[in-house]
């Protein structure tokens, strides 16, 4: 700097020039890093960061955390619905404390809709210690989970929509097991299955098949408490434009990344990475045909029935203001593998995709612009969660036909194949996408 600031005192001419370039320089680079700084613009909170689920198999070598996700995700949209209805939480007592209900139905009875979580955290795991379970062999594990999520509430004609951000606190038994993968989306006796109908005795919830009081962890996860950190009246924002940011970050890449992958081609060597990268861009594909089509329906097969709902939302919210999304050009420039996880049930690889596209919306009735640009391009990249049944073998396909019997695949409501009836969107026999991640939000 010394010497820059002599050459401009004796050779203004040449030092004035180079030192406006140096600041310029400078200038720039701050802006870049402030621009992808890791950022939240939803609520006025300090969000959660994420821990590791991977200590519980320690206490149970069964746990998923696909199937752990998967259940959270399920409880917490069942139990808001179920709380504008009369009795409703009454059907989740196996897996909602008495306090945990009291606490949702002091947020008011008004039906809820829409149940959409944006993002999901884990930021707390309690295991016990081998001598506090010695002490006390009920000693229980106890999950933190921070849930960002949007609902509308009201009857129709005077509805709100909301987004939140809550803490859920979920505990079992230590020594209770992850059950195996059920196509089944109900909630039934967490100890005999049965559907679920109980009575409410001195001693809790008692299943009328089995006989057994199940509202105390012994069986299955138990939310004990629900805590409501932040709400705003905020409907779905549409028209807005919204800074593309994060694109630049450095990307979140698991510890041992490369050892897992080889690991998991050593069992499947008829996998690959281009046959990895083919499927994720039949699955882009395809998604983005169908978002363009307004009808996510041919997107079925390859996406996790929680993305498909997800993603169903956004779909009609933009109807329903008379908009459309508009993805043209849209394609794949590259892509990271970031991380892998697997255990009994499931497979679950995350990439980081880069892609850039001309993403716009228009109002349906006269096609005028509303947001986006039409003729300029837009960057971006995203965390891309696909997962596939750890029992899978086999090359991924990067066609539409069903990985089970092999014919062209139109895909139920219920996440069937049509032809052969096997259910197929939560990744049985093919990796499907369950998850979409903002890089920055993500991490890892």
């Amino acid at each position: 700097i010394f010497q820059l600031i002599r050459l401009c005192f004796y050779y203004p001419k040449v030092g004035v020039p180079l030192l406006l370039a140096v600041c310029a320089f400078v200038a720039y680079g701050w802006y870049q890093k402030h621009k992808n700084k890791d950022w939240d613009s939803g609520p006025p909170v300090q969000l959660q960061w994420s821990s590791s689920l991977e200590d519980l198999r320690r206490v149970d070598p069964d746990f998923s955390q696909i199937l752990f996700e998967d259940f959270v995700f399920r409880l917490y949209a069942t139990a808001h619905r179920a709380r504008g209805q009369a009795g409703g939480l009454d059907a989740l007592a196996p897996y909602l404390s008495i306090d945990a209900r009291a606490q949702l139905t002091a947020r008011g009875t008004a039906p809820v809709e829409g149940v959409v979580i944006g993002a999901m955290r884990t930021f707390r795991v309690d295991l016990p210690t081998p001598e506090a379970i010695a002490q006390d062999p009920e000693a229980r594990v106890h999950v933190g989970i921070e849930l960002e999520a949007n609902y509308t509430t009201g009857a129709p004609g005077s509805q709100r929509t909301s987004f939140v951000v809550e803490h859920w606190t979920l505990s079992r038994r230590h020594d209770a097991r992850t059950r195996p993968p059920s196509a089944s989306r109900t909630f039934p006796c967490p100890n005999c299955g049965a559907p679920w109908q109980g009575a409410d005795t001195s001693g809790g919830q008692k299943c009328a098949y089995c006989g057994e009081i199940v509202d105390n962890g012994r069986f299955d996860w138990l939310v004990e408490r629900v805590t409501l950190r932040h709400e705003r009246e905020q409907p779905p924002t549409l028209t807005s434009e919204v800074p593309e940011r994060g694109t630049d970050l450095q990307t979140y890449v698991q510890p041992g990344l490369d050892a897992h992958w080889l690991a998991l081609l050593r069992d499947d060597p008829q996998m690959s990475d281009a046959s990895v990268i083919a499927r994720l861009q039949h699955i882009y594909i395809t998604m983005n045909d169908a978002w363009n089509a307004g009808d996510l329906l041919p997107a079925r097969a390859v996406l996790s029935d929680g993305l498909f709902d997800y993603l169903q939302y956004w779909l009609v919210a933009y109807r329903q203001q008379g908009l459309r999304n508009v993805l043209e050009d849209m394609r794949l420039t590259h892509h990271a593998f970031a991380r892998l996880t697997r255990d009994r049930w499931y497979d679950a690889l995350t990439i980081r995709v880069w892609g850039t596209g001309k993403d716009y919306v228009i109002r349906t009735h006269d096609g005028s612009h509303v947001r986006g640009s039409r003729s300029r391009e837009r960057r971006y990249s995203e965390y891309w969660t696909l997962i596939r049944s750890a029992a899978r073998r086999g090359a991924p396909r990067a066609d539409a036909n069903c990985a089970n019997c092999g014919a062209p695949l139109i895909v139920t409501m219920a996440g069937g194949c049509a032809s052969c009836g096997a259910h197929v969107t939560a990744g049985e026999f093919d990796w499907v996408l369950s998850k979409i991640e903002q890089d920055d939000s993500y991490r890892g």
